[in-house]
């Protein structure tokens, strides 16, 4: 007789508030996009400052979701997450007070390190406790926290920072930051527990393809190459866009574009996994990348653009959420909080690589075609470590059937 099912009504409200409380927690990475020129304008006109302070965050926001997802695999996600409010706030507005060294200090360390590090990795971890059989929509509906973040912060700022200035208005984010981020921690609760009929706890789906380093080291391997090519076309696509002879408007639409249909096929990649398991759902997912990426190789026309912008959407978030999927399968109901935070450091660290990479092959080809070439590599080395996972994967999930028969 199978188990009862972990889904309830409060499950989904709470992936419903961590989805916000990870909007909430980008915010402070956005305003450095919104108010480049303004901020450089304070430090010689060096763009490169504001530039540095984005990648820092992102940097400071994987390695902080090792820790915080190792904590909160012992108290709980709730304390990464009222962490993560109080540092976003001091990280605000420390840096709102001070001059360049704090800017860069106060994005790496608070804002990201000890930030916004605090809402992903352990809202996403958790989340998939809560969860058996719709598992998958429901780490879409939590992971699409960061493109809704993405779409509402900006358009926050266009306002805000004409209006009162950068500094002011990163520090009403940040009060309003830790306003809103401590009483949604204390609504999040550590996923149960589930226990087998000797009151231990169940390690169902807690088989490994291979030893757990092997399999740590092809998921880490597999985030790198996935988001390395991912980045590529998204962090250019405005620059791409003016090559081909199309305006910057263009670009910004075919941006929106990506990150559109990355929310809405969240969920539907997210129903794919909780159907096929979540490895398939990543072939699938980097295969489709694949296709878009070999399409912007020879791309010259604006509705064949928009139409390949739409496509690379498509695995925007589905690809990273399947990780958690995976994860759960391979380790059951232990704890695995510090392993998506591993698997997350790989991917965040491939979206800075690939938007600094294509940049390095242009400047020395003057041609992104070749870039996105590269990143095609990546995606088929991504697409081999995946496929070795699966292999594996069906291979010990096939053992037992094969000995009781």
């Amino acid at each position: 007789m199978s188990a009862p099912s972990l889904e309830s009504p409060y499950a989904w409200r709470l992936a419903v508030a961590s989805s916000l409380c990870i909007a909430i927690g980008v915010g402070g990475l956005y305003l450095t996009v919104v108010a480049m020129t303004d901020i450089a304008a304070e430090f010689g006109n060096r763009r490169q400052v504001p530039s540095l302070a984005y990648m820092l965050a992102y940097i400071g926001t994987g390695v902080g979701g090792i820790a915080m997802g190792w904590l909160a695999d012992r108290l709980g996600p709730r304390w990464p997450v009222m962490i993560a409010g109080i540092m976003i706030a001091l990280g605000s507005w420390t840096v709102a007070r001070g001059g360049e060294i704090t800017l860069l200090a106060g994005y790496g360390v608070l804002v990201g390190l000890l930030g916004q590090s605090g809402t992903f990795t352990p809202l996403v971890n958790n989340i998939t406790g809560w969860f058996d059989r719709r598992r998958g929509t429901a780490i879409a509906l939590v992971a699409i926290g960061n493109a809704i973040g993405g779409f509402a912060w900006p358009q926050v700022f266009r306002l805000t920072v004409p209006a009162w200035g950068w500094r002011d208005s990163l520090t009403a984010y940040g009060v309003f930051a830790v306003a809103t981020l401590v009483p949604l921690s204390l609504y999040v609760r550590a996923a149960p527990v589930r226990r087998d009929a000797g009151g231990g706890i169940s390690s169902s789906g807690g088989r490994l393809p291979f030893r757990s380093p092997v399999v740590m080291a092809l998921l880490g391997i597999a985030g790198l190459c996935c988001c390395t090519p991912m980045a590529m076309p998204l962090v250019h696509m405005v620059a791409f866009c003016g090559d081909l002879g199309f305006s910057a408007a263009r670009g910004s639409e075919a941006v929106s574009l990506i990150l559109a249909m990355a929310i809405v096929f969240a969920f539907l990649m997210g129903r794919l996994a909780d159907r096929i398991g979540p490895l398939p759902s990543i072939l699938v997912g980097s295969g489709i990348q694949a296709l878009a990426l070999a399409g912007f190789m020879v791309v010259d026309n604006l509705p064949t653009l928009f139409a390949l912008s739409g496509l690379l959407g498509v695995p925007f978030i589905a690809i990273v959420q399947a990780y958690a999927m995976a994860l759960r399968d391979f380790y059951g109901s232990r704890p695995a909080g510090w392993r998506l935070g591993f698997i997350m450091l790989f991917t965040l660290c491939g979206m800075a690589l690939g938007g600094w990479l294509a940049g390095v092959i242009f400047d020395l080809t003057l041609r992104y075609q070749i870039a996105f070439g590269v990143g095609l590599l990546f995606n088929i080395v991504n697409l081999l470590a995946i496929a070795a996972l699966y292999i594996g994967w069906r291979r010990v999930r096939a053992a037992p059937a094969m000995a009781s028969s």
